[in-house]
């Protein structure tokens, strides 16, 4: 046996979290590396949806908005307050995180007269750049846009980027491309020092890495649930505020739900002094359903636990990749530090999208498909989602690549890009 296939196989027998991948649905003919963009399906998840449509929706019908519904959005809040170590008042969940960014911002705006700009960088994700920069034209404001020149930031330019223009600045915690993680707690702090506030982008980080919003001084942050949190394509995002932020804040929209008593029907509207401000609208019920019961699976684990896997399926790949993938073209964009990264590994290749269409489509019938993104201009993206991915995937993924270039099978495929995900 292969000395790193045995070296697998040694660390999952030691895995304390393997025991997780038996509660999702994890297809036979795939090895699934997405989980940054998607994540699996749990079991419990279509039971709790089941449960929704046939029994709450098909057979107790609006009664079940009495019985259930109505306290589903905080029994959700509650979980996720859970995951990032907040208090429960802290959280709403509900709608899109490019949503909640633009609620967010707007009542971050309306609060504070002093707000000139909104900036973010080139290497956030470009939905939340298209709403700042559509909220300064808008609004009048000036929209800043720090740009590097590769995939990593310089935290000393960033800091005199945020001294030349306070304001809002926009960050994900860990940046999609290269999975790069800002150290929060310092730009937290240079942000208080420069009368700039920061709102952090938490979905490429959330249910992968472990976030505590009390120990690292977080005020404001946005999030999505469908990757790391495997709530399902569309699940609810949230907002998080610090509890002593929440005062002065006016959401933009007055929603029905956003009501301070949304059943007395009020032909006057009174804002809500919680979270609930932020509610827009009727909560989407069945989807919520979905997450919670997936949320169920990340508390279990702890996230300091599926920190310390990611950590060290981290370390294995890059112990095949430095004795068997260095010389073959590849290059780890992704920060060797624990500490300045999340949970995915980022490959560039010359040829990175006609790997990635081998991995996904291979051209020998008997080899399973496995699912990476790729992300442009030559980024190959492998998610080490910690709940299901084992090291012995790590090790067949890397063997894959591998035959991939040594025996050339990349040029079977055309160059044309269509990318979904």
């Amino acid at each position: 046996m292969d000395r790193l296939e045995k070296l697998a196989k040694e660390l999952d027998s030691k895995d304390k979290l393997n025991k997780f991948k038996s509660e999702f649905i994890y297809p036979d003919d795939k090895l699934y590396f997405d989980g940054n963009s998607l994540g699996l399906l749990s079991k419990k998840t279509k039971e709790a949806i089941n449960k929704v449509i046939d029994n709450e929706w098909g057979q107790n019908l609006i009664s079940s908005w009495n019985n259930s519904w109505i306290n589903l959005p905080n029994k959700v809040s509650k979980k996720i307050s859970t995951i990032l170590n907040s208090n429960e008042t802290e959280i709403h969940v509900g709608g899109s995180t490019s949503l909640n960014l633009y609620k967010l911002l707007l009542s971050l705006i309306k609060s504070n007269d002093s707000i000139l700009n909104i900036s973010t960088d080139n290497l956030n994700f470009p939905s939340d750049k298209y709403i700042c920069d559509g909220i300064c034209n808008d609004h009048n404001l000036k929209f800043n846009l720090l740009e590097y020149d590769n995939y990593l930031p310089d935290i000393d330019v960033l800091e005199q980027f945020i001294k030349n223009n306070n304001g809002i600045i926009v960050l994900s915690l860990v940046t999609y491309k290269s999975s790069y993680r800002y150290p929060v707690k310092k730009i937290n702090r240079i942000c208080q020092e420069n009368d700039s506030i920061v709102i952090w982008d938490l979905s490429h980080a959330i249910g992968a890495i472990d976030i505590d919003m009390k120990l690292n001084d977080i005020d404001y942050a946005v999030g999505c649930t469908y990757k790391y949190l495997n709530g399902g394509p569309g699940s609810p995002a949230f907002i998080y505020t610090r509890n002593e932020k929440q005062i002065g804040l006016k959401s933009p929209i007055k929603g029905w739900f956003s009501h301070n008593a949304p059943f007395d029907f009020s032909e006057t509207y009174i804002q809500s002094d919680t979270m609930d401000k932020f509610s827009s609208g009727t909560p989407h019920i069945i989807s919520m359903s979905s997450l919670e019961s997936s949320l169920d699976i990340t508390i279990k684990a702890t996230t300091k636990k599926l920190e310390d896997k990611s950590e060290d399926l981290f370390d294995f790949f890059t112990e095949i990749f430095d004795d068997r993938l260095v010389n073959l073209g590849f290059k780890i964009i992704t920060p060797k530090n624990k500490c300045d990264r999340g949970s995915h590994i980022s490959l560039v290749h010359d040829e990175s999208w006609r790997i990635t269409k081998c991995l996904t489509n291979p051209e020998n019938a008997q080899e399973k498909n496995i699912i990476v993104d790729f992300r442009p201009p030559n980024i190959i993206r492998i998610a080490l989602t910690p709940l299901y991915i084992s090291f012995i995937d790590i090790y067949k993924v890397s063997m894959r690549l591998i035959n991939i270039i040594e025996s050339k099978e990349y040029d079977s495929k055309d160059k044309s890009k269509n990318i979904v995900t």
